[in-house]
């Protein structure tokens, strides 16, 4: 696909004025949480947000095929395929924090070779294309140069699919080798701040497409050591993930293997 740079900038454009429309919401009173399961949360302003971004992409590239976190899509077309998550950090969002961002991907072949990331405070959007480089508001970024383990940063993301002690497990195995460990409750943020150096890596034992997709392609092109997120039936079921600085990048498969 020749036109990846004009898809990455019209995914910025929308995820941008998504996530202000999500803000705006919330301080209307609609980022009142329900469960969609135990520790799964869903606010009126996620299938708002979503329901925005899935108009904005059919006006601008009509026909082409979308995933949601909310309202679902046919995850096994060969694409182009946009995959999104109207807010990752749901939980965070409705208590009110500034912890999320608006995440959509762009697959095509089944992997993911485009995206955007937009946080609404502070104004950030990251954004890469494949071939193109990873920016965050703009301007270039690059995966951190560490490659001393015991000086890293290490978030560790969780997810109900597994066991907690799998995450336990990891958890203890980053502090094992002396680096520190935070949990931030955004996978997609996790992943991009490990791309902008921000810190060294991320790790989670499973995530779903709409929560990385995005977030992969930009870690790929900021220079991260990236694990074969969307490999197999990643589209449908998900899949580990971990993305971070290159120079500790065996230490981080590692620990995600387990």
């Amino acid at each position: 696909m020749t036109d990846l740079a004009r898809r990455r900038d019209a995914a910025a454009a929308i995820a941008v004025e998504a996530a202000a429309l999500a803000a705006r919401m919330r301080a209307a009173g609609q980022g009142v949480p329900s469960l969609k399961g135990a520790q799964n949360f869903v606010t009126e302003a996620d299938t708002a947000t979503e329901r925005f971004i899935r108009a904005r992409l059919e006006q601008d590239f009509p026909g082409e095929a979308i995933l949601g976190e909310e309202m679902g899509g046919a995850p096994d077309r060969a694409g182009p395929l946009w995959v999104l998550d109207p807010i990752d950090g749901t939980s965070n969002f409705a208590r009110g924090s500034d912890r999320w961002c608006v995440s959509i991907g762009l697959v095509v072949d089944g992997r993911a070779v485009a995206g955007a990331i937009a946080r609404h405070a502070p104004a950030e959007i990251f954004a890469a294309a494949e071939g193109f480089g990873a920016t965050l508001n703009g301007a270039p970024i690059r995966a951190a140069p560490t490659t001393d383990i015991s000086r890293a940063i290490i978030e560790c993301g969780w997810s109900l699919r597994l066991p907690i002690a799998e995450f336990h497990r990891m958890a203890q195995g980053v502090t094992t080798l002396g680096a520190g460990v935070r949990s931030g409750g955004s996978g997609a943020l996790g992943l991009v701040e490990s791309a902008a150096g921000r810190i060294d890596g991320y790790l989670e034992r499973h995530i779903n497409a709409w929560d990385a997709a995005a977030a992969i392609a930009i870690a790929r092109e900021a220079g991260c050591w990236t694990n074969a997120f969307d490999s197999g039936d990643w589209l449908a079921s998900g899949n580990p993930v971990g993305v971070g600085a290159p120079g500790i990048g065996g230490h981080l498969a590692a620990l995600l293997a387990g």
